[in-house]
């Protein structure tokens, strides 16, 4: 049971770092697009992006529910 909870607890502090990571890239194509528009693949980089997080979240809610 403690190995258990500990590799959620891991599995969860890395699905926390990527979704970090990932909004964080999201918040300066944002900036970026700001000032310069945003091509084609850079809209669908960041929509791989955005359903990404959504994915990682709802993992997340998995994992927390299962402490």
């Amino acid at each position: 049971m403690l190995r258990d909870h500990s590799e959620t607890a891991e599995a969860i502090h890395r699905l926390k770092e990527e979704i970090d990571k990932l909004t964080e890239q999201q918040t300066n194509a944002l900036k970026t697009a700001t000032y310069l528009g945003m091509t084609t693949d850079e809209a669908k980089e960041y929509e791989q992006r955005r359903e990404k997080i959504l994915e990682y979240v709802k993992d997340l809610k998995i994992l927390e529910e299962s402490l």
